[in-house]
């Protein structure tokens, strides 16, 4: 029976010899332990390792120690860590015993244990509440029923003066003032009702005399059997920051009156509720009552319909977590009128980091924005005549070349106008120019842009115009100047110079300008009342060849050679079958420099080798990168220029074929371009390469075709797969009829030879449309899109499909 207790009580018990061994092993130590009655008799206590180490040294009893109170025949009781099978440490209460007196059981030493985990943890727990009380820098009380303080810790001690000691015991009116027992009796209400309160202040006193603010936060106390026996409360010393509030309330009554001093409104925006504050002189400037509300949705409808937008995403960014926004914007009152309106928002965040309020200080700056139009306008437009100033005429000029629609400028220069200033006065020199610039504007067309550059210099700048038209331009111009001027009842006759610049690949303003300028220079030196189209060699504007050459050759190595790729579309879909790589030079001194510039001098060289290697390497893994990794462009194409210099190479071959295999590219992917000039240039091709070309699976374009005056024969013979239109047929197209009859001509052509056709420089919907009648299936111009770098090509590609809902990109033919 006793056996049978044993096992079942809820504590290990365990019997062991006077060797240690173990010779009894109940139930409850199999759980404890993990060790069954099988596996622990006749083992040694510490044969098993269930006397754990968990607690730091000098904390546990030793085993000696143990020994030694049994030796004395006496129990040992106390705390200790033991282990159980998995190797977990836990803490045990336990009792060791000798068995006094003669037994007839195997038994001389009996240890009974118990897990006090959840009490080890229980205390932890309490031990770090009572720390944290006790660290706290608010005030925590304690009080009963009747209100006498049980329990202080040391932040009410720092707070009020008084000790623990002095404290508790003491009734809470120790802190009171005597003007607050209508506020005691309200909070002991709500206590006793079992709520909680939160956020009241009160004033209470400390143990010098002095008062402090506090903010309290009470809640009720409940004894084990859930019935009341008190209250706590928080206290927090709130008394800076009442004064603060005061002096904010005082400092925003100066601020009202300083705005209304200085014209400046404000609002405040209260983002959970909605509502708003404004000042009187905000109310003013937008011109509405000053009790009217003044929300975002009021002050939008008041705002100009143009500034709408961009007012609704400054408050948008606003929203989304900006801290501040600065921005300019119009209304329009009530009454009509126009006002320049300058906001200023700050975001006042709570700690999520989510805003509460907007302070909005807004200034009127409608005579400023004035003031800067009226000096804009002077500083764009020459005083005299009205006409754009140099500085507007170089941005004109700029953007025309940045939009590639074909600039041409045009100097126009008076001939010995220093003698009509000198015979006839100033004045009337002035009259002049006045009237030179209206006749101007009179005889070029109503897109050209007329300015006057300085003295008696105008220039004009034409988009899309051909040199045949600007000669005709210029011959009007000076046609207009003939006619007599009336001044001060004079007749006086002019003559102009005029000096004509096309924009050239590589052209900036400036460049043009100067181009234009000794144009007119040359004009004059023929004797004047004529003009001259500007020549290359008329200037040292080009960067010197033996400069240009020697960087050519650190270009490389200096990563200033880049990639820029211009889509080859599908005519019918306007959807990309592949890219033609396009190389640019970046130099670090001179800035862009066109292939037109440095191809020539690399092929002399002989740097086309190794730049001819690094591009067709670097623009087959790009192609292959896309045809990987954006959608539905797997079967884009990629064109790469070559110079003939590279197709007599003897490893043009296998540079082609190690290409391929570092991109990973399908060889039928990609498409070597040759000019019909260069193919003329190189009339011993070896075949051999171009065999093996061929047998590498690659396609060779004729590039510029059309130019070139090549033989059918010549090009069967190269196993050309695609010729590419000249742009100048192109630009022909819906203006000459002769244009149309080349490309037939070449369809025709192309069409018994089996051989693909892309047109080049497709810029307008008119030639789309005329490429589309005659059955041309592919194009490229700047009507789709510029040569751009590579990062810029997927998000492109992103914005045409959205623009095409249901188009994918097509599969370029073979």
């Amino acid at each position: 029976m006793q056996s049978l207790l044993l096992d079942e009580i809820g504590q290990s018990v365990i019997g062991m010899d006077d060797q240690w061994r173990i010779t009894y092993w109940n139930r409850a130590s199999e759980r404890l332990y993990g060790y069954s009655q099988a596996e622990a008799l006749g083992k040694g206590i510490t044969d098993l390792a269930i006397v754990g180490g968990a607690e730091p040294s000098g904390q546990s009893p030793t085993a000696q120690e143990i020994v030694d109170t049994l030796a004395r025949g006496r129990d040992w009781a106390g705390e200790l860590w033991m282990r159980r099978r998995t190797g977990a440490d836990f803490p045990v209460h336990a009792t060791v015993s000798p068995i006094r007196g003669r037994h007839t059981v195997p038994v001389a030493v009996v240890a009974i244990s118990k897990d006090i985990t959840d009490r080890k943890h229980s205390e932890a727990i309490l031990r770090r509440l009572s720390a944290m009380v006790e660290s706290s820098g608010d005030a925590i009380i304690g009080a009963d029923l009747a209100g006498i303080i049980t329990s202080w810790n040391a932040g009410a001690a720092r707070m009020f003066g008084w000790s623990s000691r002095d404290a508790v015991g003491q009734s809470y009116r120790l802190l009171n003032t005597g003007e607050a027992s209508g506020f005691d009796d309200e909070v002991a209400a709500r206590i006793g009702s079992g709520r909680f309160v939160t956020g009241v202040e009160a004033r209470w006193r400390c143990k010098d005399g002095s008062l402090i603010d506090v903010e309290l936060t009470v809640s009720p106390v409940y004894g084990p059997d859930g019935a009341q026996v008190g209250a706590s409360a928080i206290a927090r010393d709130v008394t800076e920051i009442q004064r603060l509030k005061a002096a904010a309330a005082a400092e925003r009554e100066r601020l009202l009156a300083a705005q209304e001093m200085a014209h400046v409104g404000s609002v405040e925006y209260t983002v959970a509720t909605g509502e708003t504050w404004h000042s009187e002189e905000f109310s003013r400037i937008i011109g509405r009552a000053e009790d009217a509300a003044h929300s975002r949705d009021s002050m939008l409808e008041l705002t100009h319909p143009e500034d709408q937008d961009p007012v609704r995403q400054v408050w948008k960014s606003l929203d989304n977590g900006a801290d501040t926004a600065d921005f300019e914007y119009r209304i329009i009152r009530a009454d009509g009128r126009q006002r320049w309106l300058h906001s200023r928002v700050r975001s006042v965040k709570g700690p999520d980091g989510k805003p509460l309020r907007f302070l909005d200080t807004v200034l009127d700056i409608t005579e400023r924005k004035d003031a800067e139009q009226i000096l804009e306008w002077q500083a764009r437009h020459d005083a005299l005549t009205g006409l754009p100033n140099r500085y507007m005429i170089t941005e004109v000029l700029q953007s025309c070349i940045d939009r590639a629609s074909r600039p041409v400028v045009m100097f126009v220069d008076v001939d010995r106008f220093k003698l009509i200033n000198d015979g006839i006065g100033h004045a009337a020199g002035d009259t002049i120019l006045i009237l030179l610039g209206k006749r101007l504007k009179a005889a070029v067309r109503a897109d050209d842009t007329v300015a006057r550059f300085g003295g008696d210099e105008f220039v004009v700048v034409c988009e899309n115009l051909l040199m045949r038209g600007a000669k005709e331009l210029a011959e009007r111009i000076r046609e207009c100047t003939r006619r007599p001027f009336e001044v001060d009842g004079r007749r006086v006759y002019l003559n102009v110079s005029v000096g004509i610049a096309a924009a050239a690949a590589d052209d900036t303003a400036e460049l043009m300008l100067q181009g234009a300028d000794l144009a007119m220079y040359k004009a004059k030196s023929a004797g004047g009342d004529s003009s001259a189209v500007y020549d290359v060699r008329m200037t040292g504007r080009a960067v010197g060849r033996l400069d240009l050459e020697s960087d050519l050759r650190l270009a490389l190595s200096r990563n200033e050679l880049s990639l820029d790729y211009q889509p080859i579309m599908d005519v019918a879909t306007e959807m990309p079958v592949g890219f033609e790589a396009l190389l640019r030079w970046r130099h670090r001194d001179h800035g862009l420099i066109m292939p037109d510039t440095f191809i020539p001098i690399a092929e002399e060289t002989g740097l086309i080798l190794p730049i001819g290697a690094w591009v067709l390497r670097e623009a087959l893994r790009q192609v292959q990168e896309w045809r990987s990794s954006v959608p539905a462009a797997e079967n884009f194409s990629a064109a790469v220029n070559v110079s003939g210099r590279q197709l007599v190479a003897k490893d043009f071959p296998e540079i082609v074929e190690e290409a391929i295999l570092f991109s990973g590219i399908d060889p039928a992917a990609v498409h070597l371009e040759v000019t019909e000039t260069v193919l003329m240039d190189q009339p011993d091709l070896p075949k051999e390469t171009l065999q093996r070309l061929s047998r590498l699976g690659i396609g060779l374009s004729i590039d510029d075709f059309g130019t070139g005056y090549s033989s059918l024969n010549y090009l069967k013979w190269l196993s050309a797969r695609t010729v590419k239109i000249d742009r100048t047929f192109v630009e022909e197209l819906g203006s000459d009829p002769h244009g149309a009859t080349i490309i037939e001509l070449v369809l025709g052509m192309a069409g018994s030879l089996n051989l693909d056709v892309i047109a080049e420089g497709v810029q307008s919907k008119v030639q789309l449309s005329e490429l589309r009648r005659l059955g041309v299936r592919h194009a490229q111009g700047f009507l789709w899109s510029k040569p751009m770098p590579p990062a810029s090509v997927p998000s492109w590609l992103t914005a045409l499909t959205a623009g095409n809902p249901g188009q994918k990109p097509s599969p370029h033919v073979r």
